[in-house]
């Protein structure tokens, strides 16, 4: 999906009323206050701190509208990079086996054709 169809997606969803693109990594007081944020989740992956040391929910914890969700999904970034690799690998490795198989019968093609025309 692209980032349009992603939007769509979530707004469909009833309990949201709008979609921030390109928000800050940090929840600031800011952004809750200009856009009167009720409640800000997190699933249960870890949370990445900002330049490791900065909590991106401390604002939202501080004013007690901070949960963590159960999405019941192990899905992860590092899952799907790791995904993508594994299939890239496989992919190389079987269009490199198929190439050779190719190759092997564009010889023997050509052989068959030298001997046809000697013959």
């Amino acid at each position: 999906m692209n980032l349009h169809e992603r939007v769509l997606s979530v707004l469909a969803c009833k309990y949201v009323n709008e979609v921030v693109i390109g928000a800050p990594y940090c929840v600031t007081e800011d952004l809750l206050d200009h856009f009167k944020i009720d409640v800000v989740c997190h699933g249960q992956t870890p949370i990445a701190l900002e330049n490791g040391k900065i909590d991106p929910y401390a604002v939202p914890k501080t004013r007690g509208i901070f949960t963590l969700i159960d999405s019941q999904n192990s899905m992860t970034t590092e899952l799907i990079v790791e995904r993508i690799i594994s299939h890239r690998l496989e992919y190389e490795r079987r269009n490199k086996a198929k190439e050779k198989k190719e190759c092997e019968a564009f010889e023997a093609l050509q052989r068959a054709k030298q001997t046809q025309k000697a013959g």
